[in-house]
């Protein structure tokens, strides 16, 4: 018999598990060295943690010490459910380990008989074990199993104590890791809700600072000579346009939400940037920003560098306009008044300003600088910047 966890699992030991154990939620990679520590302090051979079902009957994910990877799949596919102790530990209370030696019906000469330890155990030289539930919830059970040898002999009860006083601190650091894992799906499903936005954008509070800026407006950005972010705040170096810029983020995030306006970023002295400043709120993002401690608002920026192509049968789709109503939406979105969209199409402007208002109507707005907002984020906008011309590969 021996007694290593007894020794092992305490002093700079024991602190060194408990400081891998609480790096595992934000680091699962520090999982495989919380076995490698836990092998050597309890003198064991090697030892496997399982993610399974809810019943613990099929192993979803693993991660194993010491064990051959055939003979670990060989173990999960098959052999986990032909283990004698395996039927008997759905019952015992979950939130420690219990050793295979003492704590189970199936005793040891019965054990050598199975076909467990003929066909698998055996071959690992792997006698006894000390084994558990140490975290459950709704959806799925994670077990620890710690095995040793024969010359290392069964697992005695002050060290099953001992090591069940560390399950404890397991349990913690799988439920921080489930909390983490929530918060970064959180994280990830915001980050794709951003960037699925249909024009360059940023998100910025009243004083001008970036709460978040989609790839395409950074990259933009970074071109304007008038253009600073600094700090992650927004700033204009001509005075005039920064005192519009902050007239505008104070109007839309005054509590009366303003509609806010358009300003022209220089881009070059014969072209200019347009962007858009508008109210988070009633936007499809403000529900993700609904604890935020200020309201924010949304910047779109609009290159005329990039070719922009509306989706007639989109917009279509989208509000249920008709297709001369889908074209007066476009129009009104490219900056036509509805005399040229008249013009355009041959159209007396009373039928053009009649089918604006059904288009009002069926948009949910009332102006149309709201109408060309909703329309220019809108899944029907399609960007395209054409590519330089060069007159080589290496040019």
């Amino acid at each position: 018999m021996t007694s290593s966890a007894l020794k092992g699992l305490q002093g700079k030991a024991h602190e060194s598990l408990l400081d891998t154990l609480y790096e595992a939620p934000c680091n699962p990679d520090a999982w495989q060295r919380f076995l490698d520590q836990l092998i050597e302090a309890t003198g064991s051979r090697s030892a496997r943690m399982l993610v399974m079902d809810r019943s613990a009957e099929t192993v979803q994910s693993s991660i194993k010490r010491n064990i051959d990877d055939a003979d670990h799949q060989a173990y999960v596919s098959h052999f986990v459910n032909t283990c004698p102790w395996r039927p008997e530990l759905k019952e015992k209370a979950p939130g420690q380990l219990y050793s295979s030696y003492l704590d189970f019906s199936c005793r040891q000469n019965e054990f050598y008989q199975t076909e467990f330890f003929n066909d698998w155990a055996s071959r690992q030289d792997i006698h006894h074990g000390v084994c558990g539930t140490v975290w459950q919830d709704e959806h799925q059970t994670v077990q620890l199993l710690i095995q040793r040898t024969r010359g290392q002999g069964h697992y005695q009860r002050e060290e099953t104590d001992r090591i069940n006083d560390l399950v404890m601190h397991v349990r913690r650091a799988l439920r921080l890791q489930s909390q983490v894992s929530a918060l970064e799906h959180t994280r990830k499903a915001l980050e794709y809700t951003l960037e699925v936005q249909a024009q360059p954008f940023a998100l910025v509070d009243r004083s001008g600072k970036i709460i978040h800026i989609s790839s395409e407006a950074a990259s933009l950005l970074e071109e304007l000579p008038q253009t600073m972010i600094s700090s992650s705040r927004l700033s204009l170096q001509d005075p005039r346009l920064h005192s519009q810029l902050m007239r505008l983020l104070d109007d839309v995030t005054a509590r009366h939400h303003g509609a806010g306006g358009v300003i022209t970023l220089p881009l070059s002295a014969s072209h200019g940037i347009r962007c858009l400043v508008s109210p988070l709120h009633g936007n499809s993002l403000s529900q993700q920003y609904s604890d935020h401690q200020h309201p924010l608002a949304i910047l779109y920026f609009q290159d005329p560098r990039t070719e922009v192509y509306i989706d007639l049968d989109c917009l279509m789709q989208l509000y249920g306009l008709s297709e001369a109503e889908s074209r007066v939406a476009a129009g009104i979105s490219r900056g036509l008044g509805p005399q040229q969209i008249a013009d355009t199409y041959q159209l007396s402007v009373h039928t053009v300003r009649t089918q604006l208002k059904s288009v009002f109507i069926k948009t949910g707005t009332t102006r149309q600088s709201e109408l060309a907002k909703e329309v220019l984020t809108s899944p029907a906008i399609r960007h395209w910047r054409r590519p330089e011309l060069r007159l080589s590969r290496s040019a």
